[in-house]
């Protein structure tokens, strides 16, 4: 650029512009300069989050068949521990600690939602729902075992206090009601019970189904068994001790009983709807997945 006292020119003289026009010109090239640098740095920052977006998806893809399969696994193991319930050997599930992993607190959630949003518009909603279920799956495996573990303790202690109803066939409970003392009628309940009761045992030792026919036929002991036996004393409860010491451990069982019962209803209630929930988080990542 050469100067004189008036005027001022770039390359050729004829290009000349008086002070305040070079100003301008000056002031215009920044801006414009200014604009194309916020363009770029624009540019930048959307292929940045265009990128952040897919890396998020590639690794919520790469770690989703995992979950899958672990739900899968779950699925099958709850069933199983349901399907035990019937035996009184319950079957120990085996949940994996997949489902504990918390995978997506590993990824960034915005990033994960954009990418749904800008290009899979479709599953938004299956994403959102994921979202919903992991704060379900991602606690169980830790709920589901306080759950079991409380369970199988107090089951198996009403279970010991139900056992006791084989103490009326015992030789002690039959010698203490064969002593003079006792009234006679009430010698020939008892033993006309017992008799019937090891009668109906001998011929159904087993189900020819699937189960022992101890398993199966608890109610059976229970309501035509023990519960008519306290009736039947329930008229010498007065004259006699051992009226007394039947009904009172009758109760007892009776009340184990139905609380075991209770208990395996409440449990099995769980287990189905937690089964169902688990059904249909796993049809919704497989639907992602795809």
């Amino acid at each position: 650029m050469n100067q004189d006292s008036e005027k001022y020119y770039l390359f050729f003289e004829e290009w000349h512009m008086d002070p305040n026009q070079w100003s301008m010109l000056i002031d215009g090239i920044a801006v414009l300069l200014a604009i194309i640098g916020v363009l770029i740095g624009f540019f930048i920052y959307r292929k940045q989050r265009k990128d952040n977006s897919q890396d998020a998806y590639d690794f919520f893809q790469s770690s989703l068949p995992e979950l899958i399969e672990s739900i899968e696994k779950a699925i099958v193991d709850l069933k199983e521990f349901n399907r035990s319930l019937d035996l009184d050997s319950f079957y120990n599930p085996i949940l994996s600690a997949s489902l504990n992993d918390k995978f997506l607190t590993k990824i960034n959630l915005v990033h994960l939602n954009r990418y749904y949003h800008n290009s899979k518009k479709e599953k938004l909603p299956n994403f959102k729902q994921l979202l919903i279920d992991s704060n379900f799956f991602g606690n169980y495996h830790a709920y589901i075992s306080k759950e079991i573990n409380y369970f199988r303790t107090h089951y198996q202690e009403n279970k010991h206090v139900y056992s006791k109803w084989r103490l009326f066939r015992s030789r002690t409970f039959f010698s203490a009601l064969s002593t003079e003392s006792e009234p006679m009628a009430l010698k020939k309940i008892y033993t006309d019970w017992v008799t019937d009761l090891n009668q109906q045992l001998s011929d159904d030792v087993f189900d020819t189904e699937t189960l022992p026919l101890e398993n199966r036929s608890e109610e059976v002991h229970v309501e035509n068994r023990i519960k008519l036996l306290a009736q039947a004393v329930l008229p010498f409860v007065k004259e006699s001790q051992s009226a007394n010491k039947v009904i009172y451990r009758s109760h007892k069982i009776i009340s184990a009983y139905n609380e075991m019962t209770e208990m395996k209803t409440k449990i099995r209630n769980v287990l189905e709807k937690d089964i169902l929930r688990f059904e249909k988080a796993l049809s919704n990542m497989r639907i992602l997945l795809k």
